[in-house]
């Protein structure tokens, strides 16, 4: 429709409305490069995926990852609840917290966590306590070395570190449903902010030549 409209309107000699010129050349482009700018789509992220295997930009990457806004929360505290339970269920289980910490910690899909979880697992063999250990990695909730302490304290430590893992992954469940009821609303405003921009790069030219026709 849009290219139509242009063609009209180009008979008259006046300059199209920016709003239309834009959509022209977006059209103009994907029609003669889709199909390169599709390859380059590919290929970047084959590239992106060849490159997550280097486990240097892979705990980079996920340490940027944590920084996010919304998301970085949220992942964090996953990958947080999955480590306190898993300690928490070998460490019930009678396994050494050494041995269940390199495990609960092999357990993390973030490779920052898994370093920092990693770097915590030497200052507990170098006989520091696991809150202390825990509390030293910022990436960490507090949650998880405060409970820690509680646990170590009171001889509970498998108790204490399961309600870590119960809170914080009632505290994910909780932001996952509010991001997917603030993401519903904010999808319907873009597509239909993406739909009154087509109107208004077809409408726009029309009232144009009709106030130049006039």
């Amino acid at each position: 429709v849009v290219p139509q409209v242009a063609s009209v309107f180009a008979g008259t000699k006046r300059a199209l409305p920016w709003l239309t010129v834009a959509m022209l050349a977006l059209s103009d482009f994907v029609r003669s490069y889709g199909w390169a700018a599709l390859i380059a789509l590919v290929l970047g992220a084959v590239g992106f995926r060849l490159s997550m295997k280097n486990p240097a930009l892979r705990e980079r990457f996920d340490a940027w990852w944590l920084r996010l806004p919304l998301i970085g929360r949220l992942a964090r505290n996953y990958n947080a609840a999955r480590f306190a339970g898993t300690l928490a269920m070998l460490a019930g289980a009678g396994v050494p917290i050494l041995k269940a910490l390199q495990a609960a910690a092999e357990t993390l899909g973030n490779r920052a966590l898994r370093a920092d979880a990693m770097d915590a697992l030497a200052l507990v063999r170098e006989g520091a306590p696991l809150a202390s250990a825990l509390a030293q990695k910022k990436r960490f909730p507090g949650l998880i070395s405060m409970f820690a302490r509680l646990g170590e304290q009171t001889g509970q430590l498998p108790v204490m570190l399961q309600r870590a893992a119960n809170q914080l992954s009632t505290e994910v469940q909780r932001r996952a449903m509010h991001l997917a009821t603030i993401l519903e609303p904010l999808l319907i405003v873009a597509m239909g902010m993406v739909v009154a921009l087509i109107v208004l790069a077809v409408l726009m030219p029309i009232i144009q030549l009709n106030q130049f026709v006039k």
